[in-house]
């Protein structure tokens, strides 16, 4: 069986507390046999996300003024998909800010033409052939 894991793993860029940091995520994803879009150790600043709340939302405590987004904002590596590197490679992986298959780097988001607080990824990946010693009796693996 091959999976393909898409998930807001809520990573931060930097470490805090009660905050998962990207690489520590990235240590536990490979910890387990996997790897990422992104490979086994993502850039922290590839950010899939950056917004900050407007006075129009909830708990305006929050709330940032334009000129307070980098401050107050949410700008972090967050989305990921996971796979096994057993079953596949990435080819290329792209993602899009703009509904136009284009990144924006350090433009806030979502905007009216684009309504997600997330980047869409895409990635393109190879499926890896069965490796052979899963089909052959052990004793001819070890001669």
């Amino acid at each position: 069986r091959r999976l393909i894991f898409g998930l807001d793993a809520n990573t931060y860029e930097h470490e805090a507390p009660g905050k998962q940091d990207v690489l520590g995520f990235a240590r536990a994803y490979v910890a387990k046999g996997l790897t990422s879009c992104w490979g086994d150790t993502p850039d922290p600043t590839n950010h899939t996300t950056y917004n900050a709340r407007t006075y129009l939302q909830a708990q305006l405590q929050k709330a940032a003024k334009q000129s307070e987004t980098a401050a107050k904002g949410d700008k972090n590596p967050k989305d990921f998909l996971l796979f096994s590197p057993a079953s596949f490679t990435v080819r290329s992986t792209t993602k899009d800010n703009t509904g136009e298959r284009r990144y924006v780097e350090d433009m806030v988001f979502p905007t009216l033409q684009f309504p997600s607080d997330h980047g869409v990824l895409s990635t393109t990946l190879e499926v890896q052939p069965p490796r052979l010693s899963r089909y052959l009796r052990p004793s001819l693996l070890h001669r």
